[in-house]
């Protein structure tokens, strides 16, 4: 069990969550979004450079007329078929149309139908003069342009979306030259570029929060166990002033059983009385029992033999004489 405050929590807590947040907010309000448009301006260069290529074609056989190699009807039509069989694409359907400034088809390989008709008054389900809009747009911005509209999915008529083609101009047939991009077809490529995208940020992500919950418990461990720590030292601190207190009044028991003679005693010069502080008179061995540690043993020194027995030393003498 942890022993730290919930401030120190928050404060370790805080800085990788802030980052994690930070890094969700980047990955969808920055990166995604610049994803998609960036993914969508590759779009527009390849069907500009495609188209471009288209232009080149177109730009053969007319110089083939030009020297006189060809007719112009002749050239043409072979620069109708190769362009009808210009495919490209992840499944190879993509493709390029033609018409001209009328407008009138001049050729739509899905589209058959249209060819050799006037547009002008051809709408999309939104009501939008698709053909005139192509011809304003080349007249309008130089020769080329780009305008979004509905039109079927390549070959599946049944099926209407959203594309967005280039359109370009070329002037000496005076014939407008097109491909597209579906954008159902952009929108799911970076659907799944997204995925793939926040796959391997939610990856980064959890081991951020990993890695970040592992300093986080190594953090909160080295806490813990400076607040262990910090509290077996407290009381250690503590056992060791109960132990002084306790050696203290120890010690202060044990002198207060010392007991010490000092200062003057008043004793009987006749019998050696001592008179206590209650004023009674003790017998000195008594007495000094009392207020010392000193046990006394009775014995009789040689003055008080002679004085109590004057002829112990006589008998003592003669008795070690006769044994010599």
């Amino acid at each position: 069990m942890f022993l730290v405050s919930k401030f120190a929590i928050i404060k370790v807590i805080v800085p990788p969550l802030l980052a994690c947040i930070l890094f969700v907010i980047a990955l969808f309000g920055l990166v995604l979004p610049f994803s998609k448009h960036n993914l969508m301006e590759q779009k527009k260069e390849t069907i500009t450079l495609l188209t471009q290529a288209a232009i080149n074609m177109l730009t053969y056989y007319d110089r083939r007329v030009q020297a006189g190699q060809l007719s112009l009807d002749e050239a043409q039509r072979r620069a109708v078929q190769q362009i009808r069989g210009l495919r490209y694409g992840g499944e190879d359907k993509d493709y390029f149309w033609i018409n001209d400034l009328s407008p009138r088809m001049i050729m739509h390989p899905y589209r058959q139908e249209l060819e050799g008709q006037n547009l002008a008054s051809f709408t999309d389900p939104n009501g939008k003069h698709i053909f005139m809009e192509f011809v304003n747009t080349v007249n309008q911005q130089g020769g080329s342009g780009y305008v979004t509209y509905l039109w079927q999915l390549k070959e599946r008529g049944d099926r209407i979306v959203p594309k967005l083609s280039y359109v370009k101009l070329f002037e000496p047939w005076g014939w407008v030259i097109g491909t597209g991009v579906y954008l159902e077809e952009v929108h799911a490529q970076f659907a799944e570029i997204s995925r793939e995208l926040i796959f391997i940020s939610a990856s980064i992500m959890t081991l951020i929060v990993l890695l970040s919950f592992a300093i986080i418990y190594h953090g909160l461990s080295e806490v813990n166990r400076r607040r262990l720590a910090e509290k077996e030292l407290e009381q250690y601190y503590e056992h060791l002033e109960e132990l002084v207190d306790q050696r203290t009044r120890e010690l202060t028991t044990a002198l207060s059983e010392v007991r010490m003679l000092s200062g003057l005693l008043p004793i009987c010069a006749s019998c050696k009385k001592i008179r206590d502080d209650q004023g009674y008179w003790n017998q000195i061995e008594s007495y000094i029992q009392r207020y010392s540690q000193a046990k006394f043993s009775h014995g009789i020194c040689p003055e008080c033999i002679q004085k109590l027995y004057p002829g112990f030393d006589e008998e003592e003498e003669g008795e070690e004489n006769e044994k010599d």
